[in-house]
């Protein structure tokens, strides 16, 4: 939280423009990609030593597509910020369209840019590929957008989520190196549950503040026992079907996280909760960049540029890797 915004400058500098996207947000969407892309690659535990190998020296198809998915969401990113500014200033968070500093104007200017570009680098790409970029796009603007705004309706809240991130951005990372089957979506189910469990979780974290924004999300709805259960319920589920279908990425996520649900759930404690959603996100973030070698230089570099950029712009100390909250207040 800034204490001192007079010591802020309300001049644009350089950086603001890149994080104005939020890459830091990007990291769950870039997480699923990859594990769509590896999934589709026929999932094995004797072909990881082969894939790590590959998967360092990916092909521009590849790198196009990533990048254009990530240009896409990071337009969203920026409509979300542009709808909820107001929300913003008055919880003291985000900072650069609530202070002015990235007029409303200039920033609905680059989310178009980057939706035009982002279709523009993969219009080859086929139609069915087209698609879920575009129902990535939709979901992302009607998440915040009234009068939809899913992120202040109960269980929509948890499913836009869980159908943004395990489903379109684990089939586009499917698609960019696989034709389009109807198998995409059983692969999908185990992504789209665990999800569900994360975010139903961060609900929790985010109660005040969502009720200060009049969102009435799943834990302000129904509770904190009720969402804790919740997110047991589909965390399990994600480990039955991981298991069904031999998905050792989920199984072994879900395993090392069913304890600390368990954990969360008996002794209500916001650390534990909080460790539960921190703790099987990072998990799951390692295993992929195991897979991705390169991954993990891309994470630790956004990680410092990030820390630096909030420091010197902003006097904050973020991102911090134990801190509350579903989007740590930034």
């Amino acid at each position: 939280m800034i204490k001192e915004k007079s010591k802020i400058s309300l001049r644009l500098q350089p950086l603001d423009l890149l994080f104005l996207i939020r890459p830091p947000m990007l990291i769950p969407v870039w997480t699923f990609f990859l594990a769509g892309y590896w999934r589709s690659k026929g999932f094995s535990l004797s072909k990881i030593p082969f894939f790590m190998k590959q998967s360092i020296l990916l092909d521009h198809h590849f790198w196009l597509s990533f990048i254009a998915y990530s240009l896409l969401l990071g337009s969203v990113y920026i409509v979300n910020q542009i709808v909820d500014r107001e929300s913003d200033r008055l919880n003291n968070k985000l900072f650069l369209i609530p202070l002015g500093i990235v007029s409303i104007k200039l920033a609905s200017i680059i989310s178009f840019l980057l939706v035009i570009i982002s279709f523009s680098l993969t219009f080859r790409f086929g139609v069915l590929y087209l698609v879920f970029l575009f129902c990535s796009l939709m979901v992302g603007l009607l998440y915040s957008i009234p009068p939809f705004r899913f992120k202040a309706k109960p269980i929509i809240d948890i499913f836009s989520n869980a159908i943004g991130y395990g489903i379109l951005a684990f089939a586009v990372g499917w698609l960019t190196t696989s034709n389009f089957t109807w198998r995409l979506f059983a692969y999908a189910i185990p992504y789209f549950f665990a999800t569900a469990s994360i975010f139903s979780i961060s609900t929790i974290l985010d109660t005040e503040g969502d009720k200060r924004d009049n969102a009435i999300t799943t834990a302000v709805r129904f509770g904190e026992e009720h969402t804790l259960y919740i997110c047991l319920i589909t965390l399990s589920i994600a480990l039955v079907t991981g298991c069904f279908l031999k998905d050792y990425l989920i199984i072994v996520a879900s395993i090392v996280s069913l304890p600390l649900i368990i954990i969360a759930i008996v002794q209500h404690k916001r650390k534990f909760i909080t460790l539960y959603m921190r703790g099987g996100s990072f998990l799951f973030i390692i295993l992929i960049a195991i897979l991705f070698p390169w991954y993990i230089v891309l994470l630790i570099f956004i990680y410092f540029l990030s820390k630096y950029y909030y420091k010197r712009r902003f006097m904050l100390n973020y991102p911090t890797l134990l801190e509350e909250g579903k989007e740590n207040e930034l």
